[in-house]
């Protein structure tokens, strides 16, 4: 018992010590959105979030989330400071720790490994570049929080009775059907539990499956409650897990998608190529290994394949690209290479085979935390661009006359979707645009691409029909220096020029293209 805490306690220190560095990073992104918003709620709207939307319209149309617990965190994490970053950071990596370890207990009691090969797998988890976004971006939290429950739910019922056809009246077994509800209403992608544990019992257990309700019953919570998950989806917004979306380009796209992830998930790097003949390597050598072990094909089969397409076919419905989609299918690739390094530990008992088993598992881990290094870096970045931008945004806001055109090129990823959240309270004293305007490219501000020209259109009316002919100030930081320019019209008066062509773009896309030009072609250059 004293070892397996020890090994928990090595795979917790490994994700506290790699994402130590995000703790103070500012918020980014959506991030101003979401956590501007539950800073204004408490948990009394905790019922209601289970049958309404739970970022509400803060992006200018009402999305099909149920989401009542990654809501509920973030209310509590703004009872420590609603504009502080810190208790939303601590609370991502003990979620990402806390499933880390979930992982090495998962490898122990679903995939039969030893303790030190299921701490490798534990430890891998944590360290997958891939996993970046889910723990050092505060809003990747919407993909740890429901993996924590769907890996806990998973886990309980592995460890609950499993004679089979019995039903499973244990605690771990009642516990396991709690969590996966709370799973349900964390993100719909948990769906797939059902299933999994279904070919779990066949495939690994080997339990054979018959037409019975005694070999049924172990299921039947599971699956009433994904029905009934989506069965209120649809009443609630007439799609049951946007079927709407799907056509041969969206499956076109995800194909293109799960290409690109599996090269980031297994390989790292930053996911702009897809799959190549070459990459097969990364597959072919556990399985070789794992082909000399004939009693852990079946396990490895499980885990490599049927966890793997479980946990990334909801992505064919999400619509867009991004890594933390991932998140809850890697853990088939820590258990994956896991289950080879015990494979290749046990294929011979020379101390020298071993030792290179021990050196392979060595070698991944430190690859790993290398790339992860980097990539939390480059959040350590953004996230400075991001407190950078507020700040100055708003020392500009109490220093130059009422009504100035302040037009801010932020990179996208410090500011995407946060207009004008980011400068307004909690993030702000006061709210900045009611004494200043603040604009920016259509990919900075927070809702739908109509929504921005209305409003960005609005502004520049406000300011060009002044009679006072308020200043503008254009703000651009360079995302890889992190060097900010300032140009107004007082250095340069050309500057306003060029911000009253704004006013003639014929069109929404010209006006975005005109604005992005004035910040790159003009202010970034000088």
């Amino acid at each position: 018992m004293r070892r397996r805490t020890l090994a928990a306690a090595v795979v917790v220190a490994v994700a506290f010590i790699f994402y130590a560095p995000t703790i103070h990073d500012y918020f980014t992104q959506d991030d101003f959105g979401v956590v501007g918003l539950f800073s204004q709620r408490s948990l009394a709207n905790f019922p209601r979030w289970f049958v309404s939307p739970w970022t509400e319209d803060i992006w200018g149309y009402v999305p099909d989330e149920i989401r009542p617990f990654p809501a509920a965190s973030y209310v509590m994490t703004a009872w420590f400071g609603a504009a502080a970053p810190e208790p939303n950071h601590l609370l991502n990596i003990a979620m990402h720790a806390a499933n880390g370890v979930l992982v090495m207990w998962i490898a122990e009691a679903a995939a039969g490994l030893s303790l030190v090969p299921a701490a490798f797998a534990g430890v891998v988890f944590v360290l997958l570049p891939i996993q970046a976004e889910s723990v050092a971006w505060v809003t990747g939290r919407v993909d740890s929080l429901p993996t924590f429950f769907y890996f806990a739910s998973f886990l309980l019922y592995v460890r609950s009775d499993d004679a089979p056809g019995s039903v499973r009246l244990q605690a771990d077994y009642w516990w396991s059907v709690a969590l996966f509800f709370a799973a349900l209403f964390s993100k719909q992608n948990t769906i797939t539990m059902a299933p999994a544990l279904m070919v779990f019992d066949w495939l690994v257990a080997r339990r054979r499956i018959e037409l019975s309700w005694r070999w049924l019953r172990p299921y039947v919570p599971y699956v009433l409650l994904t029905i009934g998950f989506l069965a209120l989806r649809y009443a609630l917004f007439h799609e049951v897990a946007r079927e709407g979306i799907l056509n041969a380009q969206r499956v076109r796209e995800f194909l293109s998608d799960s290409s690109r992830h599996l090269v980031r998930l297994v390989a790292g790097g930053p996911g702009v190529r897809h799959w190549m003949w070459k990459d097969t390597a990364w597959i072919a050598l556990p399985a070789a290994v794992i082909a000399f072990r004939p009693g852990r094909w079946r396990t490895a089969i499980y885990f490599a394949v049927v966890w793997m397409v479980l946990g990334m076919a909801p992505i064919l419905m999400s619509g867009y690209y991004s890594p933390r989609h991932m998140y809850l299918a890697s853990l088939g690739w820590a258990l994956t290479l896991a289950i080879t390094i015990e494979a290749a530990y046990e294929l011979n008992k020379h101390r020298l085979m071993r030792v290179a088993a021990a050196v392979a598992a060595t070698v991944v881990a430190v690859t790993y935390a290398i790339q992860l290094h980097g990539v939390v870096g480059e959040w350590n970045r953004f996230a400075a661009i991001s407190h950078a931008a507020v700040t100055q945004i708003e020392r500009e806001a109490a220093s130059d006359p009422a009504g100035t055109l302040i037009i801010a090129g932020v990179p996208r990823l410090s500011w995407a979707f946060s207009v004008p959240y980011s400068v307004r309270p909690p993030f702000t004293p006061t709210d900045v645009t009611t004494r200043v305007s603040v604009i920016s490219d259509s990919s900075d501000h927070c809702c739908n691409a109509i929504l921005w020209e209305e409003y960005t259109r609005t502004r520049l009316r406000e300011w060009h029909g002044r009679s006072d002919r308020p200043p503008v100030v254009a703000l651009f930081w360079n995302p890889q220096t992190q060097r900010m320019t300032r140009v107004s019209d007082a250095d340069d008066p050309q500057l306003r020029t060029l911000a009253g062509l704004l006013l003639e773009a014929k069109n929404r896309e010209a006006l975005d293209g005109i604005l992005r030009g004035l910040l790159t072609d003009y202010v970034a250059l000088r």
